[in-house]
């Protein structure tokens, strides 16, 4: 009686790993469009502060052509380029957008090995008990380790690169904050500029433009991110029901399934 209430206890044990497994596969096939969103609005980040850095030296040059009407617009072109490099340095972290990317890909790539694993251990089931296959329960097993090992490494790059995606998408808050100030203070010196009035009214519009579009990406990118965070925790809380301090998560191994 006792060997067959451990066998049913296994069973249980492998059935509930098994239906984990299929979940965490089932969480990455959905965080994979919220990576794409992601990837799509930030693809606009380069060509957004390219347009800002050319408007700035425009106004600049238009700001020269003003004299003194113009030395209030020629510092606020200044602080513009300031921002346009915090931009630009934003864009030297992109790697971190394929490096999302990759590590959904390769989690997931895991989990169906793993998945594969567990279906080449029952399909050999009563055969494990046998002497002459303890190799292949022993193969099976160090299988699961390494697959596990695998998915916890880049289940926590995802999470990892979640957050600082997150910080990135601060800054371009805050870039937009005193991109938005800086149109409206360039509007406001438009209004005394006298015959070069239009000229700096259409460079504050052309900001205005400029900070909506990087508004807008803002926006897209932190919703796909925060819907990116929660599945990233919903894989971390699904991942602890099957990893525990000896890495197997009180699953039975290939041997005890059997």
């Amino acid at each position: 009686m006792e060997a067959t209430g451990d066998a049913d206890f296994s069973e249980v044990r492998v059935k509930r790993y098994r239906s984990v497994l299929r979940q965490i596969d089932v969480r990455l096939v959905k965080l994979f469009p919220e990576v794409n969103r992601i990837n799509g609005a930030m693809g606009k980040l380069a060509g957004l502060s390219e347009d800002l850095r050319i408007l700035s030296l425009n106004a600049e040059l238009a700001a020269g052509r003003a004299g003194p009407r113009g030395v209030a617009v020629r510092a606020l072109t200044q602080y513009t380029r300031g921002l346009v490099g915090r931009l630009r340095d934003l864009n030297q972290d992109t790697l971190d957008f394929n490096g999302l990317y990759r590590h959904c890909t390769v989690t997931l790539r895991a989990v169906r090995h793993l998945r594969q694993v567990e279906t080449a251990a029952a399909s050999i089931g009563t055969a494990l008990q046998a002497g002459g296959a303890r190799q292949v329960a022993a193969a099976l097993d160090q299988a699961r380790s390494d697959y596990l090992g695998e998915i916890a490494a880049h289940v926590g790059g995802i999470t990892a690169t979640t957050a600082r995606l997150i910080k990135m998408v601060k800054v371009v808050d805050d870039v937009v904050a005193q991109a938005e100030s800086i149109a409206t203070n360039i509007a406001a010196e438009a209004v005394t500029a006298g015959i070069h009035r239009e000229e700096f009214t259409s460079v504050a519009e052309t900001m205005r433009r400029y900070v909506e579009e990087l508004r807008r990406m803002s926006d897209r990118v932190d919703k796909a991110l925060r819907q990116a965070r929660r599945s990233s925790k919903g894989l971390v809380e699904a991942l602890a029901t099957i990893v525990d301090s000896d890495g197997r998560g009180g699953v039975a191994t290939a041997a005890e399934a059997a």
